[in-house]
C-alpha cells in the first residue's frame, strides 16, 4: 500500500556509488527492485535561486509502502546532492511529503524553512526542496505527484509487490515511461 496523503512518501539517500548502495538496500534491507536512470538536466533547476545544472544517477525502489530514492551525483552536477555528499558523505538526504504542492510549499515557507532548490522534473512536475537540517539533518521535498510520478511509482510498487527478492534487482527506468504511455491511452 502506498503512503496516504499527508505522510512521508519517499526516503532519499545520497550515495557515492549507486551500484554498491543498491546492493546494500536489496540484500540487507529488502528494498527492490530498483529502477535506475541517469539524468542530465542542464536547464530547469535552480539552487538557492541561481540556475544550476543537475547530473545524477538515480535509483527508485519500494520497501513496503515507502519509496526509496538513491542519488549518485555525476560529473558536472551543481545540485545540493553533490554539496551534501561533499559535506557529510553518503547517507540521509531528504524525505518527500505526499501533499499538494502548493499546500506543502506554503506550509514549509510559513514555518520559516528556506527554499533550496526548485526544478521541473522530466515528467513535468514542479519539485522543491526546503532546508530542514536544523530539525532533521536533511531536507524536505514537495512535488506535483499527480501529474505522472504518482502513476510511475504505482508501477514500481507493483513490481515490488511481485518481486521474489533476488531476480533482476536492478532494472532500467525507461521502460516504465513506455508503460505510462499505454496507461494514458487506455
Amino acid at each position: 500500500m502506498l503512503q496516504p496523503s499527508g505522510s512521508i512518501f519517499e526516503l532519499c539517500h545520497v550515495v557515492a556509488d549507486l551500484d554498491e548502495a543498491i546492493g546494500h538496500w536489496t540484500r540487507t534491507l529488502g528494498a527492490g527492485p530498483f529502477f535506475v536512470a541517469s539524468m542530465h538536466l542542464p536547464d530547469g533547476h535552480r539552487k538557492r535561486g541561481v540556475p544550476a545544472p543537475m547530473a545524477i544517477k538515480v535509483g527508485f525502489a519500494f520497501s513496503g509502502g515507502v519509496l526509496i530514492e538513491l542519488i549518485e551525483p555525476l560529473e558536472g552536477d551543481g545540485s545540493i546532492f553533490t554539496e551534501a555528499l561533499a559535506e557529510r558523505g553518503p547517507g540521509f538526504h531528504h524525505v518527500l511529503l505526499r501533499v499538494d504542492y502548493d499546500e506543502g510549499f506554503a506550509r514549509l515557507t510559513e514555518q520559516g524553512f528556506a527554499l533550496v532548490t526548485e526544478s521541473l522534473t522530466p515528467l513535468g512536475e514542479r519539485c522543491a526542496l526546503f532546508d530542514t537540517r536544523a530539525v532533521n539533518n536533511g531536507y524536505v521535498e514537495i512535488m506535483d505527484l499527480q501529474i505522472a510520478f504518482g502513476r510511475l511509482t504505482g508501477l514500481m510498487a507493483d513490481a515490488h509487490a511481485n518481486w521474489d527478492g533476488s531476480s533482476d534487482p536492478v532494472r532500467p527506468l525507461e521502460p516504465l515511461f513506455a508503460q505510462l504511455g499505454s496507461i494514458a491511452a487506455s
